[in-house]
């Protein structure tokens, strides 16, 4: 799979860009802030229809158009894949709401995903285009805040399992209107029987996604161990321990789903009163988490920054391999900048993936950093001000 083009309209710093692709890889080359990392971020957005860096996507329209009655932005991708090409694009409206009693006027977003012009929900849409991104803040995957890692876990299978995606927005609608009965109850509005309603789907949808993650997580584990020890060549092992919600969950069968929905019935019976204190459901796939360990020990605690950027590195790189194995297709590949953060033996290790990979780009600010070899092979793009120019 690879895309043949992008094009862009009002998307951070372009306002207009239309880059013809292929197969193979492709070197954007740039100071920092010219726009080479928005072009990764907008092939990852194709993929997942979400963002890998905003944290309110009405930043991803260029400023430049925020004083138009309707201020928007478009990506277009048009995807190669089996033979046939499909065309992918998201767009992005900044739609005006009421006035505030500042005298400012909000702004609601509205996002629509489209193939091939057709309107389609994200659910739908999630897996058309694989692909995996290595980003320098990656490192929080290891020793970031437990919302990081199931983050990655969700979109790393979403774009294998698009039932995956679907069983994480029924859950996350019936954890809302749960959560905010526990509230109404806490507040005599509302009473402790009618959790009854709430409780059975989301046992239901909770036990898909424990079940989900704990496979993809035993398959990326073997993965990771084998290529950590590539990466280090010391002997040093590493280990991925899940820790589900609630802990008991651990024990069991990963086959048995009747017992995985039996023991999350039962943790919700028996925290009813502390949840309806807090006013928040305590227990499900929500407070998951995993821990990386080195040889037994927690990375993200106790591990240099060295061995948690190799952690990642192993990660990504088994990510690259678990997909390939569950699609039987390389995932375009996006390295945004990650060579300046690898020694060699490690740069060496991603870009013989890259190499291998049908479609790979990456960003770089020093062209030295990359081999000669991989430069020979590649095409390189000069990013500048928001605009590309092919060098070679």
């Amino acid at each position: 799979m690879y895309l043949e083009s992008l094009t862009f309209t009002n998307f951070r710093n372009y306002s207009s860009l239309e880059l013809p692709l292929g197969p193979g890889t492709f070197i954007l080359w740039g100071d920092n802030a010219q726009g080479k990392s928005n072009i990764l971020e907008a092939v990852y957005m194709l993929a997942t229809t979400k963002s890998s860096r905003a944290s309110n996507e009405r930043e991803l329209i260029g400023w430049e158009v925020f004083n138009d009655p309707l201020p928007a932005a478009r990506i277009e991708g048009l995807l190669r894949r089996d033979g046939e090409t499909t065309k992918l694009d998201v767009s992005l409206v900044a739609e005006r709401g009421e006035v505030t009693a500042a005298g400012s006027t909000s702004l609601n977003l509205r996002k629509q995903t489209r193939v091939n012009g057709v309107p389609r929900r994200a659910s739908d849409v999630v897996g058309t285009l694989n692909a995996v991104l290595f980003d320098p803040q990656d490192v929080e995957l290891v020793s970031g805040a437990p919302s990081v890692r199931r983050r990655y876990l969700d979109v790393t299978i979403s774009q294998v399992d698009r039932q995956y995606l679907k069983a994480l927005q029924r859950y996350a609608r019936v954890l809302t209107q749960r959560n905010h009965l526990l509230r109404a109850i806490r507040e005599g509005k509302s009473q402790s029987g009618h959790l009854r309603v709430w409780d059975q789907p989301l046992v239901e949808e909770a036990t898909f996604i424990h079940l989900s993650r704990r496979r993809m997580i035993e398959e990326m584990a073997g993965l990771a161990s084998g290529i950590y020890g590539e990466l280090t060549g010391e002997g040093e092992k590493l280990t991925l321990n899940y820790q589900p919600n609630p802990k008991e969950l651990a024990d069991i069968h990963i086959d048995d789903t009747e017992a995985v929905g039996g023991v999350i019935r039962d943790r919700l019976s028996a925290s009813v009163d502390r949840e309806i204190g807090q006013g928040v459901t305590l227990v499900g796939p929500h407070r998951d988490d995993v821990q990386f360990e080195i040889d037994g020990r927690d990375t993200g605690l106790f591990g240099s920054r060295g061995q948690q950027r190799t952690v990642v590195a192993a990660i990504k790189l088994a990510e690259v391999n678990l997909l390939v194995g569950r699609t039987g297709e390389d995932p375009i590949l996006l390295l945004d900048d990650i060579l300046s953060e690898l020694d060699e033996m490690r740069r060496r290790r991603v870009l013989k993936t890259a190499l291998a990979s049908q479609q790979t780009i990456l960003t770089t600010t020093d062209l030295d950093r990359i081999d000669d070899s991989v430069k020979l092979e590649a095409r390189l793009l000069r990013v500048r001000g928001g605009t590309v120019v092919l060098c070679s």
